[in-house]
């Protein structure tokens, strides 16, 4: 779930005093990191947009997993996005986190700290927001809000490298209304309501049963369906229903009518949270991000839509996170740096293959 945070977190790196003074052959180069709530990616780009490495591997969010799991999680992705190129040589790095907090205090913030110095990386690393790399994704300019909807959601403004407003991202048990969560709910829900009669029958009932069950085989009788799926749920973190998401829009793209139910109620609730941030205002960007908002189906069109009507302008779709966080991280290192290093920060991303 993202995470904002009033500050960014300047993590020192704690090999620092012993590292040259002089890093002028690294100036070039720098590292974006996106840790997610579902996964972590990470760039290496020239400070003039070139993408020269990229690197994915499973979620990294210290509120939802082992800590060791998260340094291995970074570690991994970071060494692919390195690849060739010496960790020395990278001059900045910048890091979006879900659980911003764990990253810069308490007891998982020295073995977070570490993950840099293991990928022998000698510059500082700084720790913002995911909200704030998501929003940076989608535009170069320093402040305006960003809508998120994917595991999680939360709508943000941001304003340089701070989250100064934030409305949800209160987490799956009580908040995140209209995220991936909180439609894979309603979806076991539907599905549970139709296969015991308190509901109309829907297309959702195989798609759930049959990607719950795995490569088992799915029950042919309703009691024992209703048992798998239970089962199922019950056996895995919450968090796990998010996959469920893309099953509601497929169906209801397909004309089932509770999928459709689900995905008006899903847009409903994530417009409440733009618009109950950005007000009627149009005067600063808004951008989309996050998998329900920024890949093709029927919640991000009609977000899109409505926003657009809204504040009479098309919101922004933002890039991965990763290309946010490369781009604050180069416009630290060269604050002069323009619009287009932002563009081909994200092409490089788009035509690159993870």
């Amino acid at each position: 779930m993202p995470s904002a945070s009033p500050a960014a977190s300047a993590v020192p790196h704690p090999a620092a005093s012993d590292a040259p003074a002089d890093r002028s052959a690294g100036t070039g180069v720098v590292l974006g990191v996106e840790a997610g709530s579902t996964l972590v990616e990470a760039m290496v780009a020239t400070v003039g947009g070139e993408v020269v490495g990229r690197g994915r591997s499973a979620l990294a969010n210290p509120t939802a997993l082992p800590i060791a799991d998260v340094v291995a999680h970074l570690g991994d992705a970071v060494r692919q996005a390195l690849g060739t190129v010496a960790p020395a040589a990278v001059a900045g790095v910048v890091v979006g986190a879900a659980g911003i907090l764990r990253y810069s205090r308490g007891p998982s913030a020295e073995a977070l700290a570490k993950t840099w110095v293991d990928a022998g990386l000698t510059c500082p690393v700084r720790v913002v927001a995911d909200a704030v790399t998501a929003f940076a994704a989608g535009t170069p300019r320093p402040a305006g809000s960003v809508l998120i909807a994917g595991a999680g959601a939360i709508a943000a403004r941001v304003s340089g490298e701070e989250v100064t407003a934030r409305i949800d991202g209160n987490g799956w048990l009580v908040g995140d209304d209209g995220s991936g969560f909180w439609i894979g709910r309603q979806a076991v829900r539907a599905v549970f309501a139709a296969l015991d009669g308190r509901g109309e029958p829907t297309l959702l009932a195989e798609a759930v049963l049959a990607t719950v069950t795995g490569d088992e085989a799915v029950p042919t009788n309703k009691e024992d369906q209703i048992a798998a799926l239970r089962d199922a749920v019950y056996d895995g973190p919450p968090i796990a229903l998010a996959a469920l998401a893309p099953l509601v829009s497929a169906a209801a793209t397909a004309g089932d009518r509770v999928a459709q139910g689900i995905v008006d109620r899903a847009v409903t609730l994530l417009m409440a949270t733009a618009t109950a941030l950005t007000g009627d205002t149009a005067d600063e960007p808004l951008v989309l991000a996050g998998s329900l908002l920024t890949a093709p189906g029927p919640i991000g069109a009609e977000v899109q839509r409505r926003l657009a009507k809204h504040h009479g302008g098309t919101p922004l779709i933002a890039a991965p996170g990763a290309v946010g966080a490369a781009w604050l991280a180069a416009r630290t290192l060269h604050p002069g740096i323009g619009a287009d290093v932002h563009e081909r920060l994200a092409a490089g991303a788009a035509a690159t293959v993870v």
